[in-house]
């Protein structure tokens, strides 16, 4: 049987807006196998939801995509996994921002997403199929 060692995760970001340096920090700082970042809260989704109304191609965090920059050739490097939720409103708009970056560093990172969670195209249908949707605040 392999042996098996501890999975070492570092956490990069608790919020959009969090310290810029972090993600270099963690990449850069010593052994670490997955990177996470938690870049949302209600105010940022606030924000993001302003973003993508002016423009729908945005929604998503791009100071990710600058904290990403630096170190994207070292974390493909060392193999690191990066996670994140920065991806917001616009999780594709995100992939399409890292993999552009990779091109124009000459990198090719692997870029996932998980989508399926915005429901504000189905609000219509879903209010007559309910009845509405009752709550705390309205009944």
């Amino acid at each position: 049987m392999p042996e098996l060692r501890p999975v070492r995760i570092a956490n990069a970001s608790g919020f959009f807006g969090d310290r810029m340096s972090a993600l270099r920090e963690v990449v850069e700082g010593g052994p670490v196998d997955v990177v996470t970042g938690d870049y949302l809260a209600e105010v940022t989704m606030m924000i993001l939801g302003k973003q993508r109304a002016k423009n729908p191609a945005l929604g998503f965090a791009p100071t990710f995509v600058a904290q990403l920059e630096p170190v994207l050739a070292t974390v493909l490097e060392k193999g690191i996994k990066v996670v994140v939720n920065a991806g917001g409103l616009n999780p594709i708009g995100l992939a399409w921002a890292v993999r552009a970056l990779g091109e124009r560093l000459g990198l090719s990172p692997k870029v996932a997403t998980v989508g399926g969670d915005d429901l504000v195209p189905h609000l219509e249908r879903l209010h007559a199929a309910n009845g509405g949707f009752p709550n705390l605040e309205s009944g």
